[in-house]
């Protein structure tokens, strides 16, 4: 056979040996006698290359997964950390700050995570503090006003004596609520059946219709002194208002639910938003005897709110009120 010009000779007759054919093909010999043999493969679904093919494949993602779950981990970890950090921060604004660690641009991104958590603690406590001053410092000019008014005529000097008590006690509560809202209790974890019934079984003792729903109990993570006054506020205010208190506890997708019912007139539509407003009285008669100085409903949103819950009031269907605070479990 004559050699083509441009095709060395190894290219025009290959070794079949080394040759390896994948898929479907055929091949035709022509025979010295004129015919042609004629080879197919054959097809059936579990040739030795595929299996070989398969095994080599399977291998190879046995021996890298461990490795891409490693790194997966690492690169995930630091992710959960700063979800974890702000589901933190906002059931405690004075929590632990995150740890640095990880790659450069994780840890510089977990200090500005930290700086803005000392910022909006500062910011908080600044507000606080100056409301607060101001506050302490009205007693000294009401002082004054009351030695003022003693020479003035006994009717006026009653009514003003009256206003400035008032005031007086509205400041006092103003300075206890701060005080309070800036204590750091200490988080443990408590059974929140015990610490309601703590509060029930003492105002039961006392005589008054205070009604608690029997139940398992509910272990949550809290500040057990800002929790207890948190019930103590809604059962007081059930039976100020309401003349009964019923109280139940469950729970409900993954959170804790204190409900406290009365059975009294209920509560004006157009109040209902505004009563967990500082100095915000329902009670119109505006007697601190029967009204209160208004910072009750405020100071248990507070709570709840710094453990990572809220509170709402609404009017019951069946009538009366009913007060319900969530708090994660």
């Amino acid at each position: 056979m004559p050699r083509r010009e441009g095709y060395p000779e190894r290219a025009r007759s290959p070794d079949a040996r080394n040759q390896i054919l994948f898929g479907r093909f055929t091949v035709s010999v022509h025979q010295p006698d004129g015919s042609w043999r004629i080879a197919r493969a054959a097809r059936t679904g579990f040739e030795s290359w595929r299996w070989r093919a398969f095994l080599w494949l399977l291998a190879a993602l046995v021996a890298i997964a461990p490795f891409a779950w490693l790194l997966a981990r690492r690169l995930t970890k630091p992710i959960a950390a700063f979800g974890a950090a702000a589901e933190r921060l906002g059931r405690d604004p004075r929590a632990a700050p995150l740890p640095l660690g990880g790659p450069a641009e994780i840890a510089d991104a977990a200090a500005a995570f930290n700086r803005m958590q000392a910022r909006l603690n500062r910011y908080v406590e600044d507000r606080t503090m100056m409301i607060a001053a101001i506050a302490h410092d009205l007693r000294t000019p009401l002082m004054r006003l009351g030695l003022r008014l003693e020479r003035a005529p006994e009717p006026l000097r009653s009514a003003s004596e009256a206003d400035i008590r008032d005031m007086q006690a509205m400041i006092q509560a103003a300075l206890a609520f701060f005080r309070d809202g800036n204590q750091i209790g200490e988080r443990r974890r408590l059974d929140l059946r015990s610490l309601v019934e703590s509060v029930t079984d003492e105002l039961e003792d006392r005589g008054e219709p205070v009604t608690l729903h029997e139940g398992e109990p509910l272990v949550i993570e809290g500040d057990a002194a800002g929790l207890k006054s948190l019930i103590a506020n809604l059962v007081g205010n059930a039976l100020k208002y309401g003349g009964d208190a019923e109280v139940m506890l469950s729970r409900i997708d993954g959170h804790a639910l204190i409900a406290v019912r009365d059975h009294g007139p209920g509560i004006a539509p157009e109040d209902l938003h505004r009563l967990f407003e500082p100095f915000f009285r329902g009670e119109r008669s505006r007697n601190r005897d029967t009204g209160g100085i208004g910072l009750g409903l405020s100071s248990v949103r507070g709570v709840a709110r710094a453990h990572g819950g809220d509170a709402t009031i609404a009017n019951h269907p069946d009538g009366g009120a009913i007060a319900r605070v969530t708090l994660p479990v």
